[in-house]
């Protein structure tokens, strides 16, 4: 397992990044995106910064009848923020300061996708056991 960076310096640039991307990048793309957590290398020249972005189905089901219609998916997204990193690696040069500003990588947050996961598969054993009752028949 490769050493990690300082998690104070990761949580520095995470929180960073996270205002760049949303004061500085005006790319549709990555307007619907969440920077869920930053690992550096030990060296602090890499960081991977993770992510989640709003799944249409979400407005979907909005009160106010938002469709979630012309949301970016998540390959755009990711190709949104393949575009962006280098003016977001510069900006970050500027915004924190470090020896080395690290090259960014960005990677979808599987954790956050498998969470979703679990929750729905949940959902269906908790219908499935109020849909059976308890058998004795009242």
């Amino acid at each position: 397992m490769p050493k990690r960076g300082n998690p104070r310096v990761e949580q520095r640039v995470k929180e960073a990044v996270a205002e760049l991307l949303e004061e500085d990048i005006s790319d549709p793309r990555v307007s619907y995106v969440t920077v869920t957590d930053v690992r550096l290398t030990e060296d602090h020249k890499r960081a991977t910064v993770y992510y989640t972005t709003l799944e249409p189905g979400v407005l979907s089901r909005d009160p106010s009848g938002g469709s979630g219609a012309g949301l970016p998916d998540a390959d755009e997204a990711a190709a949104g923020l393949a575009s962006a990193a280098p003016r977001v690696q510069g900006l970050l040069a500027r915004r924190v300061r470090l020896r080395n500003t690290p090259i960014l990588e960005f990677a979808p947050d599987e954790v956050v996708a498998e969470g979703r996961r679990i929750d729905e598969l949940l959902r269906r054993v908790g219908g499935e056991q109020d849909e059976g009752g308890d058998g004795d028949g009242d």
